[in-house]
């Protein structure tokens, strides 16, 4: 199997996935997802993740220094993650609610 992505990509799909499945299973059609309703998705993914693969809730141990006002800004590994998984889970949203977006025909 050729592998596009990162292997993270391919661990948090099937999470998100579920996690959708399981909000729309209650609300098939919303009209409009609030921000606090993403970011449950978000958390709850996430803690998925970090339990299957704990490293990523730790930083690394050579950011834990004392001159890190020195050094330039560090996002960590665990934002970078939850903004995988929220990129994840909105094109998900994106191509469930408006599938024409994502076809294979282009109407000009």
């Amino acid at each position: 199997m050729e592998m596009n992505y990162p292997e993270l990509y391919y661990r948090i799909y099937p999470k998100a996935i579920d996690s959708i499945n399981k909000y729309l299973k209650d609300k098939p059609m919303p009209a409009n997802i609030t921000e606090d309703e993403l970011s449950y998705l978000v958390d709850e993914v996430y803690e998925k993740l970090v339990y299957e693969c704990p490293e990523i809730d730790e930083d690394p141990v050579e950011r834990r220094s004392r001159f890190r006002s020195l050094q330039r800004q560090f996002y960590g590994r665990r934002r970078l993650a939850r903004d995988i998984i929220t990129i994840i889970i909105i094109s998900e949203l994106l191509r469930r609610f408006n599938p024409y977006i994502f076809g294979t025909e282009y109407n000009y």
